[in-house]
């Protein structure tokens, strides 16, 4: 019996005369990435609203689960059996492959869930049951159950063929790799700035990543723990580049800099990395910068200080994560991939030269007169000029 992989998306179903832009992206991800991971030929047809995908021989689902699950734009996926169209047949079809389904003792319930694409003699709840009544008939021992059975047996009528799975997986849902604009991430070692970035992917986004090391002042673990991150995040869209900003002389300037007050320090440091982010998104073509904040989390993220900082750029700040509760942050963190990378002990940037008391209600024109003390457009120019870039 043939096998394929049926995958669903959901929200770029909504799209109008450019569907077919999305439905290519989306398309070029699924091929891609199996290629990638079996070093053989992919071919998704797309047919209905659906992705089709050929299997050919012996596979193992979860070899391709880790595949689909880090696709965004899917919205659900299923490994089925291409059955036929006709009733009793399909019914037998659907219990000669349920195996050992059919025995386990812990699926106690049941339920057959319809959707049809083309014209059949029956509706669709007409179909359920009578699908149903021929496995009850051919021996199934487990009650029906139409909400929240143990066992949901999926069945999709089209192109004269019923196809039948007996579990679906969710995937990212959101919209396809790279289907929008790029955008420029600030990212650090720590747990927010990963799930940001991860956030506006699955948006859409191709996302440039910025990293501001404490170099000459930190050592390389501080970097090679960004790389890692970088690299997991790079395995949900395509052509991921990595910018590495030697930041520490900026931060010594700062802080050794007698005329600034030492409680502003945060304040600018995060002004300068906006400002270096900013040339580096015009490099790129970027449509804004992307941030980690979350409202009110720690010194620099308090309304007042994200005003003052925020002044210093000029294209706009994308902060998904502003009103996220750090326990949820850590829930993307640990879905995704990052977390047990970023609780590991590092001394970042932001720790360096860092006050024992820093401001909590700075201003712009607090700012603006401590700047006034250094060379900044000198600082930035030489700092992009520094900076390493890496490709994924």
């Amino acid at each position: 019996m043939k096998r394929f992989i049926l995958v669903h998306y959901g929200e770029i179903g909504l799209k109008g005369s450019n569907l077919q832009y999305f439905v290519k992206k989306l398309q070029k991800m699924i091929r891609e990435k199996l290629q990638k991971k079996f070093k053989k030929t992919f071919n998704p047809r797309h047919i209905l609203g659906r992705f089709m995908i050929p299997l050919v021989g012996k596979f193992e689902e979860k070899d391709y689960i880790e595949v689909l699950k880090r696709i965004p734009g899917l919205h659900n996926f299923q490994f089925v059996y291409e059955g036929g169209i006709e009733l009793e047949k399909l019914g037998k079809d659907i219990w000669k492959n349920l195996g050992k389904l059919a025995k386990d003792e812990s699926l106690k319930t049941f339920v057959v869930r319809v959707k049809r694409a083309q014209a059949l003699p029956h509706s669709s709840c007409d179909f359920e049951a009578k699908l149903g009544a021929v496995l009850l008939q051919n021996g199934i021992e487990k009650k029906v159950k139409l909400k929240n059975a143990d066992l949901e047996i999926n069945v999709e009528c089209f192109n004269e063929h019923g196809y039948f799975s007996y579990k679906k997986y969710n995937g990212l849902s959101g919209m396809p790799s790279n289907s929008g604009s790029k955008l420029v991430c600030m990212i650090s070692g720590g747990i927010d700035s990963p799930v940001a970035a991860y956030r506006m992917i699955r948006r859409g986004a191709r996302v440039i990543f910025v990293h501001f090391s404490g170099y000459p002042y930190t050592d390389a673990e501080e970097v090679e723990h960004v790389k890692e991150l970088v690299d997991i995040l790079s395995g949900y869209q395509f052509y991921t580049k990595l910018y590495i900003v030697p930041f520490g002389k900026i931060q010594k300037k700062i802080a050794t800099t007698l005329e600034i007050p030492g409680k502003l320090r945060v304040v600018l440091y995060r002004r300068m990395m906006l400002r270096i982010s900013e040339v580096i998104s015009k490099k790129n073509a970027a449509r804004g910068i992307v941030t980690g904040d979350s409202y009110g989390q720690v010194a620099s993220q308090t309304p007042e200080n994200m005003f003052a900082i925020h002044e210093a750029s000029k294209i706009p700040l994308y902060q998904p994560l502003i009103s996220y509760d750090k326990e949820d942050i850590i829930k993307i963190a640990e879905e995704i991939g990052t977390f047990e990378i970023s609780k590991l002990p590092c001394k970042d940037t932001c720790s360096m030269f860092s006050p024992k008391h820093p401001e909590l209600k700075a201003t712009a024109k607090d700012a603006q007169a401590a700047e006034k003390h250094l060379d900044v457009e000198g600082l930035v120019a030489a700092a992009v000029e520094e900076t390493e870039v890496v490709t994924y």
